[in-house]
């Protein structure tokens, strides 16, 4: 018999004690790149652009990966709860994965740095990025390896070890970003190239934070043994199995993001800029509904491994709820604020009121946005990877990408049309998300 519901205070709390610390570390690491566009952008709107791009470009690359090592969180989760002894082969392969995902994405970046042109920005665009990118490629590495042993981390409930290194590393980029791009401290002035330098030191201090701290920690199962000889070829084949399509999901999404980037910079450096400033406060927001999400997915995962299918489906619900409250709040604060905020990162005249219409349908999108997400994680704890990769790769480049194109090349709505066209992404995705979700569980709870 099913059951309702939607609103339980345990599982709310247990959700939130989970997942704040994944909250507060996805926010350390959004605000790397708000402070980093919010210091370039007193240099011009030229770098504001031009950083955006770089790192548009920088996470077409990465985001595939990424997605790959999300789903060994709630693998090690779930193992936990079955085969201990099998967790520590688990992570040893988790590492392999890394590295293989690591040497394929970095050989991605310098092609991407090689053809930068390919994207049809302008020439002052150009001439300010690729100095800037070619830096923030090495960052990958250590970008990558933090996220493992984060993942290991999480895994074992262990969420607010990734907070403190993130905010940590926060700290570290704000001075180095001062000290680099204006010159202090008897420093040169590098520009957005002190940027680049400030995030590779950064994400590298972030990585050995994390590195050591699972290496040393008792309760995490890991030895070097584990990465010289005992690496079960089973692991390796069903996180792989899983995370393809998961690195499909992040990819096909993400992809279409930076495609309107891209068209950004085909209407204008004015539009870029904007589109800039207004997708990194959406950015900001949707790391909390990611938070959410790796918390409702770590949960899904140690119950549908146990075959709790009820408790799966009350975690789900709660979880939706969540979201969606806190999107609601964040819907409100950007219709509010949207001019003081844009004001943060830029101050032309052009660039302010194109980023404040943006900011009108970020609000909009904060609801499905979040849903789409926290359906993501959720379906990724019960090992669902594959048809949700179809899905995001239906809305995403065969509705948002070629809609975003003709409405902002080919009609008089330019940026606006393009948020229209992921706007309309984000609600398909949520909708077909969400019902794959309800379906399989109640599903299970039928039979």
């Amino acid at each position: 018999m099913l059951k309702n519901s939607y609103y339980n205070p345990n599982i709310i709390a247990s959700l939130v004690k989970l997942g704040a610390p994944v909250v507060a570390a996805n926010v350390g690491f959004v605000l790397m790149g708000l402070i980093d566009n919010a210091m370039v952008g007193k240099l011009g709107y030229v770098p504001l652009a031009a950083a955006g791009i770089s790192n548009t470009a920088f996470f077409i690359a990465t985001i595939f990966g990424i997605g790959v090592l999300m789903v060994f969180s709630a693998n090690i989760a779930a193992e936990q709860t079955r085969k201990q002894a099998e967790t520590e082969s688990l992570i040893g392969a988790s590492l392999i994965i890394n590295v293989l995902v690591t040497v394929f994405t970095f050989l991605i970046l310098l092609l991407i740095h090689h053809y930068f042109h390919i994207f049809g920005q302008t020439e002052a665009v150009n001439e300010a990025a690729l100095p800037y990118l070619k830096i923030v490629i090495y960052s990958s590495i250590p970008m990558f390896l933090f996220l493992t042993f984060k993942s290991v981390s999480d895994g074992h409930n262990l969420t607010k070890a990734a907070m403190y290194g993130t905010f940590l590393a926060l700290g570290l980029n704000v001075f180095l970003n001062w000290v680099l791009i204006f010159g202090n401290l008897g420093a040169p002035a590098y520009g957005l190239v002190g940027a680049g330098y400030a995030t590779l030191t950064s994400r590298s201090f972030m990585a050995i934070f994390m590195l050591l701290y699972c290496v040393y920690h008792k309760k995490i199962v890991f030895y070097w043994t584990t990465f010289r000889t005992k690496i079960y070829q089973k692991h390796i084949k069903s996180l792989l199995a899983l995370g393809i399509p998961s690195g499909g999901q992040f990819f096909f999404e993400v992809s279409a993001f930076a495609g309107a980037a891209i068209i950004a910079g085909w209407i204008g450096e004015h539009e870029l800029a904007a589109h800039t400033v207004a997708i990194q406060l959406a950015a900001f927001t949707y790391m909390f509904a990611s938070g959410i999400s790796v918390a409702g997915m770590i949960k899904t995962g140690e119950t549908w491994a146990q075959k709790k299918h009820q408790k799966t489906l009350d975690i789900g619900r709660n979880t939706y709820f969540l979201v969606t409250f806190f999107m609601a709040i964040s819907a409100i604060l950007f219709v509010l604020f949207r001019f003081p905020l844009v004001r943060l990162f830029s101050e032309n005249i052009e660039v302010i009121a194109i980023a404040s219409q943006l900011m009108i349908l970020a609000a909009f999108f904060q609801f499905f946005d979040g849903i789409q997400a926290v359906s993501l994680g959720l379906l990724r704890g019960m090992n669902d990877t594959k048809v949700p990769s179809y899905i995001t790769l239906a809305v995403y480049w065969a509705i948002a990408l070629p809609l975003a194109y003709w409405l902002g090349i080919h009609t008089d709505l330019k940026m606006t049309g393009v948020w229209i066209a992921l706007t309309l992404a984000l609600i398909l995705a949520s909708v077909f998300l969400y019902a794959r979700f309800m379906n399989i569980t109640k599903r299970q709870l039928l039979h």
